[in-house]
């Protein structure tokens, strides 16, 4: 088929209750002509940016109008035999999912995709028609299949077929016989899907989603199949986190879709650039759409626009993206293959022998021109329907000997030595082949994050275990004290109770329901708060752990000292999650805790007193005086010094107790090394 570029079609949502809209996205219609969009730039209002655009919807467009103008006219390509891929872009909120979904009153491309499509079958005067859905999602730049259980699905390894096409292994691939048990499985498959509650969005769509429709067509008259696919992806929309309000959780996934769609604009705009290199494999979701972009199917990209000012610079991102990937060209191809079994070889026939395959080696081997005419003429023929090789060839003694004689008949060789087998059997038993050795690290790795994912799940399944158990403990506590309240009642009561007996009971059970209900939210709260530092404390080093749990400590002593009790004791149960080793911390935490229950004001437990700096040094002179002088002068020299007569009392003394005074002076002041080396020399004199 000849080149195909991607289609481009716009929609403009409508304006939603409190949002502020100055109409500057204005959608002209041209008569005869393409339509356009007019948007007026948000740092210039005098400025105004047209986009022409071949199908362009205004906000009073219908799902019915978009299905009937642009999609429906595909689904006649899908049973052509050819790949054909839609997607939704556009910023978060701008309604790309209710483009894709809808609703029960409004369905969207999607539902109608499946009616057309089973209208079609019906239709077809063929003998076979089978169709097939298969949904995945991108989550975190991992693939995720959502026809399983989405708590225990793996990741899926992204792979290529001999022939180049991409595909998503081990995905599951269900067929469908009727609308009815497609939207069963799609309604089920829907609520795995990862969706997240943001300022702009209740229901957030927090992955990229693809649903795959495959239809097989099987002539029996004409022996040939029809291989016909579409491609319905959703998704997400680039976010700001300034105006989404993100917690650590959503802005790591709105990383990765950022991520992803950048690398969306890298691609459409190296194939517009005839780059040599197409960075397909910088992201999964870009890897997934290769066929779309610059491949073999046919695309159309709906832009969905937002009308509020806030999305200003985002819809004209958009609209720049559509402008450049209108220019991108495919090459549709019709996917068909002749079904009728290959022609059985007579039985005089001598059989080739299968090609060998030159395998490949860890270091480089130079390799001869006939070898590499041959590789190029098998890859360009496609796989062979014969038996397939060995990956390794086998050591065979006899094969090189026997080869000349059942290919030559006359000019026959001699046959070499077994020293000579044994040397090609020795050169022939290589390594793997580089792609083997991709795919085995590719499956060690993807069974040990298996593994940790399956560690982790069992700790968060015991950890539920065991909140569920202390739930049921606390309830079965409070149904005994009920049914013992109960029975005390019963045991005394009278036949005329007075008035007012039983309202202590009452007013103490209702205590006791509101402390139970209490406990209960402390406990999820403190679970659902621990969870959260626990995932974002793991991917942080020893020294960051540390770090944060000092500004947090920091933070909640300045609260404690301002009297917020509750703040602090939340920012110091945050730095326990940093640092669990901290004793001191742990005191402290308890310490609040008590405070904040007894209603007592917190006092901080004193700090240890410093030791006095010149007091060691003041026992080191008494000491050095007593062995100079006897203890009568030293005690003297002392009592002396408290009622000013201790000067006297040195001098009077021998030349020891002038030595002592000394000592003691400059003692008490400040010592320095220098001042320590001439008390020496003065002792030593």
């Amino acid at each position: 088929m000849a080149s195909h570029k991607i289609k481009i079609a716009a929609r403009l949502r409508p304006r939603l209750q409190g949002e502020l809209d100055d109409e500057g996205i204005q959608i002209t219609h041209i008569p005869g002509g393409p339509s356009c969009i007019s948007v007026a730039n948000p740092r210039d209002l005098s400025q105004v940016f047209n986009f022409p655009i071949a199908s362009c919807y205004d906000q009073s467009s219908t799902q019915e109008a978009i299905f009937e103008q642009d999609v429906r006219p595909l689904v006649d390509v899908v049973y052509s035999g050819v790949t054909v891929t839609i997607f939704a872009y556009g910023v978060t909120s701008s309604g790309k999912t209710h483009t894709m979904q809808g609703t029960p009153a409004q369905p969207g491309v999607i539902p109608r995709v499946v009616d057309a499509m089973f209208l079609q079958k019906t239709a077809l005067q063929r003998s076979s028609v089978e169709l097939a859905v298969s949904y995945m999602e991108i989550y975190k730049d991992e693939v995720y299949d959502l026809l399983v259980n989405r708590e225990t699905a793996p990741k899926l390894p992204i792979r290529e077929n001999d022939v180049g096409q991409v595909f998503v292994a081990n995905l599951t691939s269900l067929p469908i016989t009727s609308v009815e048990q497609f939207d069963a499985i799609y309604s089920r498959a829907s609520r795995h899907r990862s969706v997240g509650a943001t300022n702009l969005n209740h229901a957030s769509s927090r992955s990229h989603a693809v649903l795959t429709i495959e239809v097989t067509m099987t002539d029996s008259a004409a022996q040939k199949t029809l291989t016909g696919k579409i491609n319905l992806v959703d998704l997400a929309g680039s976010e700001n986190n300034k105006l989404t309000g993100n917690d650590p959780i959503r802005m790591a996934e709105s990383s990765a879709i950022n991520k992803s769609l950048s690398v969306l604009g890298q691609v459409v705009h190296a194939l517009n650039q005839g780059a040599s290199r197409i960075p397909y494999r910088n992201s999964k979701l870009t890897r997934i759409l290769q066929d779309a972009l610059g491949g073999s199917s046919v695309g159309l990209l709906i832009c969905n626009l937002a009308p509020g000012n806030k999305f200003r610079q985002d819809t004209l991102n958009t609209l720049n993206f559509a402008v450049r990937t209108k220019n991108v060209e495919n090459r549709p191809v019709i996917n068909e293959r002749d079904s009728r079994p290959p022609p059985k070889a007579h039985f005089a026939a001598i059989q080739p022998a299968p090609p060998k395959l030159a395998p490949a080696v860890l270091q480089s081997i130079p390799i001869h021109a006939s070898s590499n005419n041959t590789t190029t003429t098998n890859a360009a023929a496609g796989p062979s329907r014969g038996p397939r090789p060995s990956r390794v060839p086998r050591i065979s003694g006899i094969g090189a000997g026997l080869a000349p004689l059942l290919a030559g008949g006359a000019n026959t060789r001699s046959r070499p030595s077994s020293s000579a087998a044994f040397t090609e059997g020795s050169q022939s038993r290589v390594q793997l082949t580089d792609k083997e050795i991709d795919e085995r690290i590719a499956r060690a790795v993807e069974a040990e994050v298996a593994r940790r994912l399956q560690e982790r799940e069992d700790r968060d399944r015991e950890e539920q275990l065991r909140l569920q158990q202390e739930k049921e403990n606390i309830a079965l506590k409070e149904k005994q004290a009920t049914e013992a309240e109960k029975e005390k009642t019963r045991s005394q009561a009278e036949p005329n109770i007075p008035s007012g007996v039983l309202t202590p009971l009452l007013t103490r059970h209702r205590d006791l329901d509101d402390q139970l209900q209490a406990r209960l939210a402390e406990l999820e709260e403190k679970y659902e708060r621990g969870n959260r530092e626990l995932q974002l404390a793991d991917v942080l080093s020893p020294t960051s752990k540390k770090k944060t749990g000092r500004a947090y400590v920091a933070l909640a002593r300045a609260h404690s000292e301002k009297g917020d009790l509750q703040v602090a004791l939340d920012l110091y149960r945050k730095a326990e999650t940093y640092v669990p080793d901290n004793i001191k911390l742990r005191e402290r935490v308890l310490e609040i805790e008590w405070a904040l229950k007894n209603g007592k004001e917190f006092v901080p437990s004193p700090q240890k007193p410093r030791k006095a700096r010149g007091k060691k040094r003041k026992v080191a002179a008494i000491t050095l005086g007593r062995s100079l002088m006897g203890q009568e002068q030293v005690d003297d020299i002392q009592n002396g010094a408290e009622d000013g007569s201790g000067e006297e009392a040195a001098a009077s003394g021998s030349g020891s107790g002038l030595i002592l005074g000394q000592i003691k002076e400059e003692y008490e002041g400040q010592e320095t090394p220098a001042k320590r080396s001439r008390y020496e020399v003065k002792i030593e004199q």
